[in-house]
């Protein structure tokens, strides 16, 4: 005798987040193993974007880009770190973060290195705080 098996209804839910609005983290490139600090934060209309109390707004940056997560744009900024300031971070030394680096600016293909690497990384950052659906089966 055939037995059918039970049908199941998968229910889905929506589990809403909060959307990051700003980040920044430390990355190293994989072809040329330069350390950069990458600052994002949101574009939004009407809003206050560059404050000069936030600390990263006075950096002087190497390269900077729009990031695209769906219908939200996001302002990249990175600054490439000279040996001497990843040195004093990692003894926990003061250190001015503006400190200008004596190599040449960056080129074409480094910032389109650059880019490409921190993809990935932006994606897993930013979508930590977007929608998330469930399907759950009864």
């Amino acid at each position: 005798m055939f037995i059918s098996p039970a049908t199941v209804n998968p229910v889905a839910t929506i589990m809403q987040r909060q959307l990051i609005i700003k980040g920044r983290f430390f990355h190293i490139t994989p072809k040329d193993k330069n350390f950069f600090l990458i600052t994002y934060k949101i574009i939004q209309e009407n809003s206050n974007f560059f404050n000069e109390n936030d600390p990263d707004y006075n950096l002087n940056y190497d390269y900077e880009f729009l990031y695209s997560y769906y219908t939200t744009n996001y302002y990249v900024r990175c600054k490439l770190l000279p040996d001497s300031i990843i040195e004093d971070l990692l003894n926990n030394e003061k250190f001015d973060m503006n400190t200008q680096n004596n190599e040449i600016p960056l080129s074409p293909q480094q910032k389109l290195c650059l880019e490409e690497s921190l993809y990935i990384k932006l994606y897993l950052r930013i979508s930590q705080g977007t929608d998330e659906i469930i399907l759950i089966t009864s």
